[in-house]
């Protein structure tokens, strides 16, 4: 890889970028090309020549997450790439010279939400709330259609709930070639390790990836979706009223969800704490929806009680209950 010319250093950063737009380039070159951006971009911001840099990066990098396809192989290179191209779209200034960008940055950032793997959701979403705290953007039908994907989420959760305490996190195989990529992400919420045992003549060798699943199921992107909805609802308050009170039972139903002993004592720890994690953080959520619906919202628990959805005695609904009455 070529050393940064420190007098015109924006030059070299140029021709990583005509790395990365070369589709003849090899992955490895092009991860290379990446890495040197990703380690030097606070010095291309800085620099006089950044605008036309910014404007210049951001068609390729979008062009990049739209044409790739997403990555499920913690390991492969193009994972790399695409993560670090949406980290270095997180760390850019909230300058005027974004915002230009803002709406085009938000569709890909949702259309990623929809399709890509944990890591770069979480990412993405991470981007999706900087852009609107800074820069507000005007009212849009993705918005709504954002509320509703994030609905679909919680509506399908009870439907996971075996799949996400009993599924195995370890694969073993021989070959990566094997996997039935479908039938593993239909069943993934957390990061499964995937061992390799390959034969070569009477030795044995292993070797060890990691299968992200999809955000859509992802129990850590779970836990960043409340804070987003009420962003969401600060920001267009009347244009998705309706929307977020739809999500009252969902919440409801979320926080009571509740594994058997038998799962709770399962090895897999780290999915029961992510469970975990991510029903505290939708408990957040409920209060803050309490203060928004105060008056129907007692009304609304009751009801749910009297229909069996939700459990009487769980301490989720005592918390529900004792912040209806202040």
């Amino acid at each position: 890889m070529m050393a940064v010319n420190e007098s015109n250093p924006v030059n070299t950063f140029r021709n990583y970028l005509n790395i990365l737009n070369d589709s003849s380039a090899k992955e490895e070159l092009k991860l290379k090309a990446t890495q040197e951006l990703s380690e030097h971009f606070e010095m291309i911001m800085q620099s006089p020549a950044y605008p036309s840099f910014l404007e210049n990066s951001l068609k390729i990098f979008m062009r990049i997450l739209q044409d790739g396809e997403p990555q499920f192989i913690q390991e492969n290179t193009m994972q790399h790439i695409r993560k670090l191209i949406l980290e270095m779209i997180h760390r850019l200034p909230i300058t005027e010279s974004l915002r230009q960008h803002v709406k085009s940055i938000i569709t890909m950032m949702l259309k990623i939400l929809k399709s890509d793997n944990e890591e770069n959701v979480i990412v993405s979403l991470r981007i999706i709330i900087e852009l609107h705290k800074h820069f507000r953007p005007s009212f849009n039908p993705e918005i709504q259609l954002f509320l509703r994907f994030v609905k679909d989420i919680y509506t399908n959760l009870p439907n996971h709930l075996a799949y996400i305490f009993e599924t195995s996190n370890e694969i073993w195989i021989t070959d990566l070639k094997d996997l039935n990529f479908d039938v593993l992400l239909s069943e993934a919420y957390s990061i499964r390790t995937i061992h390799v045992e390959k034969l070569h003549d009477s030795n044995s060798h292993q070797q060890i990836y990691n299968l992200l699943p999809r955000g859509i199921l992802s129990l850590k992107v779970l836990q960043e979706l409340p804070i987003i909805v009420v962003l969401m609802y600060q920001i267009y308050k009347n244009a998705v009223h309706q929307e977020v009170a739809e999500f009252i039972p969902l919440i409801l139903t979320t926080i009571n969800l509740q594994p058997t002993i038998t799962q709770r004592n399962l090895p897999q720890k780290d999915i029961f704490v992510d469970f975990m994690g991510a029903q505290i953080k939708t408990l957040s959520f409920l209060a803050y929806i309490v203060r928004i619906f105060q008056n129907s919202f007692h009304q609304l628990i009751n009801f749910l009680m009297r229909t069996c959805l939700l459990e009487k005695g769980s301490h989720w609904t005592r918390f529900a209950l004792s912040h209806t009455q202040h």
